[in-house]
């Protein structure tokens, strides 16, 4: 089938992100209808039985396909060692991907359970991979975490929420088991998990795409100009970038920031409207707002950001990051 009529699409979830999951698949088989086959496999990291009923319900209302692959033998392996930050399991998966999906698949969109996506994903499937491992948008991570995971500071490092795989690629090129030495080199604590191992061991073969296909929160909060200083870049994208993409992204990705998430009390993400749409006809319609999570020091910053002027709230946060340095 041609590339343009079938799209493939991995998730990754344990039981707490299932209903995230739901949602943001839901909101996919809703604006992909021009896609004659829409093949969606979830990275089971502990996912219970009725939560799974429900994500089948919302495959076969849309008429699409839907596959469990367990990841307990996959992960069982990974020495990890990430001391007091807690990630779930669930967000290595990904970097098994190659050997998880059937060889008849030469690429695969992995999308974050915490995206919405509210517009055609065409032109981001379709990229052209040749020469390239993966294509995705860049992040806000700054020059120091390139140099803890050997980049240099002009290569561009993707935010994986939200990344196109080259799965032809990965095979041929064994990057699964170049994941596993790259955490191993690392002892275990990769700077920012999974994302820095691929940062790390993609180097300069990641494709840059538009950030219209990964809007996350920092763009919302910050201009270019703003995220460039307070990141210590040297380049991002334009703001006329940053502009179309919060005017009309394709998808959603929300992050944690400073306006919060959209399932929690509190958030003032701009974008939060279009997840509750996507939630209220879901099978988690009947659940209310989770309560606010955020650190102490997350909540108070982010009044302190909008209430005092830009100058003085950028180079607050440029020397919180600093301290974030000296202690890593």
């Amino acid at each position: 089938m041609e590339l343009n009529q079938k799209l493939c699409v991995a998730y990754a979830a344990d039981d707490h992100y299932a209903k995230f999951l739901g949602i943001s698949m839901l909101s996919m088989f809703q604006s992909n209808k021009d896609f004659k086959e829409i093949v969606v496999f979830i990275l089971d990291c502990g996912m219970k039985d009725p939560n799974k009923e429900k994500l089948r319900s919302i495959a076969k209302e849309f008429k699409r396909e839907i596959h469990f692959m367990s990841m307990a033998a996959a992960v069982a392996g990974l020495e990890l060692n990430m001391g007091p930050r807690k990630i779930s399991i669930a967000s290595y998966a990904r970097l098994f991907l190659s050997s998880i999906i059937p060889d008849s698949y030469d690429r695969i969109l992995y999308l974050d359970c915490d995206t919405i996506i509210r517009d055609k994903l065409m032109d981001f499937w379709t990229v052209d991979l040749e020469g390239y491992l993966v294509a995705g948008v860049r992040d806000t991570v700054d020059s120091f975490f390139l140099k803890k995971i050997g980049m240099r500071p002009d290569e561009y490092y993707v935010n994986a929420g939200t990344i196109l795989i080259n799965l032809n690629s990965w095979r041929k090129e064994g990057l699964e088991k170049k994941f596993i030495d790259f955490i191993r080199k690392h002892n275990g604590n990769v700077p920012h998990h999974d994302q820095g191992t691929i940062n790390g061991v993609c180097r300069n073969r990641k494709r840059i795409v538009s950030p219209r296909f990964n809007a996350t929160a920092n763009i919302y909060s910050f201009t270019a100009k703003t995220i460039k200083r307070i990141y210590f870049l040297d380049s991002f994208y334009t703001q006329e970038e940053l502009d179309e993409a919060k005017r009309n992204p394709a998808i959603i990705h929300f992050t944690t920031g400073l306006v919060g998430r959209p399932w929690e009390e509190n958030c003032t993400h701009p974008m939060q409207a279009e997840y509750l749409k996507a939630a209220k006809v879901s099978p988690w319609k009947e659940e209310p707002l989770q309560r606010d999570t955020r650190k102490f020091s997350v909540k108070l910053f982010s009044s302190f950001y909008r209430h005092v002027p830009l100058f003085v709230s950028e180079n607050v946060y440029r020397f919180l990051s600093l301290l974030t340095h000296v202690g890593e």
